[in-house]
């Protein structure tokens, strides 16, 4: 269902959207009448067939492969979104990574990588997108980082340490992207329903979660989608430099 028609031709990129939440957000804009660029890094397989998946939403999706951690891809990005549709309206910087482990195991090239793919990527995409939104009359930047940025959990200290960088960057770069008009906001989730949760998390692992959690459920990644898609939206357009956690409730335990 379509909220209104503010969506509708807009051109928006959501970063590692083809699994998860950005699968999620990606399809939610496509109903919204978007055209949207499907980012991914590795998969070739998996991107293939989400975008044809996605080709009943009137092939209005564009698939692009690159590491968002490594400039000259990001520059690439970008040029073909420029040629392609000659401007930029959403910006969702999703894309991430987690590795849990105790500060004393965790290698350095693992904390590289957190920091490579969680912070710097966001920073470049950011970076490189400012030209293409500066065309655009209700140009919006949303980066996902997580709860853990706001309340981190032991064995998280990497992990945690990006999210928290994630929301801090979100406040600094509202305030000199503003000038542009360039809204920026960010969505913390709590940990969400996907299918790295079910590989990872064993269905009494999640059961007994439930048991603790204030709303008895995990989140979904529907709820983050509709997050972001409100701080995209003119609903919020009085909305920047925010942090909105979606977590049920847990963060008041």
């Amino acid at each position: 269902m379509k909220l209104n028609n503010y969506f509708q031709n807009k051109v928006a990129l959501v970063t590692g959207s083809t699994s998860g939440i950005g699968l999620e957000i990606a399809k939610k804009l496509l109903e919204q009448g978007c055209y949207v660029i499907i980012n991914y890094h590795k998969n070739n397989i998996r991107a293939h067939h989400i975008i044809k998946n996605l080709s009943s939403f009137n092939n209005n999706s564009l698939l692009i492969k690159a590491d968002t951690s490594q400039e000259h891809q990001v520059k690439d990005m970008f040029q073909k979104i420029k040629e392609k549709y000659r401007k930029l309206d959403f910006l969702i910087n999703n894309a991430g990574i987690s590795k849990n482990s105790e500060i004393k195991d965790t290698e350095l090239t693992d904390l590289h990588r957190i920091i490579d793919v969680n912070i710097v990527g966001k920073f470049l995409c950011t970076k490189h997108a400012i030209p293409l939104l500066k065309l655009s009359k209700q140009p919006g930047i949303v980066n996902i980082a997580s709860r853990l940025g706001t309340k981190p959990n032991s064995k998280t200290s990497a992990y945690s340490l990006s999210q928290s960088a994630i929301i801090n960057f979100t406040k600094s770069s509202a305030l000199e992207l503003i000038k542009y008009n360039i809204r920026v906001n960010c969505v913390s989730p709590a940990l969400t329903m996907t299918s790295l949760t079910l590989q990872t998390w064993s269905k009494e692992k999640i059961k007994n979660y439930t048991k603790t959690h204030p709303m008895q459920r995990l989140c979904e990644t529907e709820d983050i989608a509709n997050a972001v898609l409100f701080l995209l939206s003119d609903k919020s357009k009085y909305i920047t430099g925010e942090n909105l956690n979606v977590n049920g409730g847990v963060l008041l335990l």
